[in-house]
């Protein structure tokens, strides 16, 4: 049996078929599951985000610094977010093999009250056993230079806690941290808003 017959036997083409539908599906699944699991962030909805990932889920940046450890420590985050406002934006997304890869923008309050500039990331996503592995963070042309700015925007706020004994404390990033800071943020917000 030549090549050329292979394409044209039934059972070899239907078995291709399945094969194709099957990973078709689960490419489908898969940027479900991180378009479900971005949804469910925005919200803060940590019993959903709990259903969408790995029990083992971390995240980590393409310099191997570990951003998010472990479950636990994102579901701290998330309630540290729901605090300052935390929202990423989906603004592409792709599939590279058994991976999803997005580009995404995060903000929250921040942001808002230091008028920082929202930073850019491809995040690549794995998969085990239909669940969201980890991610991959890489930084975007332009990083280092928002980095800068918003280092400088930040400096400018503790300077202005010093001067005003304003202080906000957290051992990590987590809904207590995120309500103290909530509260300094506004506060430098109101006396700020009108700088350039």
């Amino acid at each position: 049996m030549n090549m050329h017959n292979l394409y044209h036997h039934p059972i070899l083409s239907l078995f291709i078929m399945i094969f194709m539908g099957m990973f078709g599906n689960q490419t489908l699944k898969n940027q479900d599951l991180v378009t479900s699991f971005i949804e469910a962030r925005n919200n803060y909805d940590v019993e959903k985000v709990n259903t969408l990932i790995h029990d083992h889920y971390y995240e980590l940046f393409m310099d191997g610094s570990k951003e998010i450890e472990s479950k636990e420590q994102l579901m701290d985050r998330i309630l540290w977010g729901k605090e300052l406002d935390s929202h990423i934006s989906l603004l592409d997304i792709s599939v590279n093999k058994d991976t999803i890869i997005t580009i995404e923008e995060n903000t929250n309050f921040l942001d808002v009250a230091l008028q920082r500039k929202p930073r850019k990331f491809k995040i690549t996503y794995s998969f085990l056993n239909g669940k969201i592995k980890n991610q991959s963070i890489d930084t975007l042309s332009g990083h280092q230079s928002i980095i800068k700015f918003n280092a400088v925007k930040y400096q400018e706020f503790i300077a202005y806690c010093q001067q005003h004994n304003l202080t906000y404390h957290g051992k990590s990033l987590n809904k207590e941290f995120g309500v103290q800071l909530r509260k300094v943020l506004e506060q430098y917000k109101s006396v700020n808003q009108n700088k350039p």
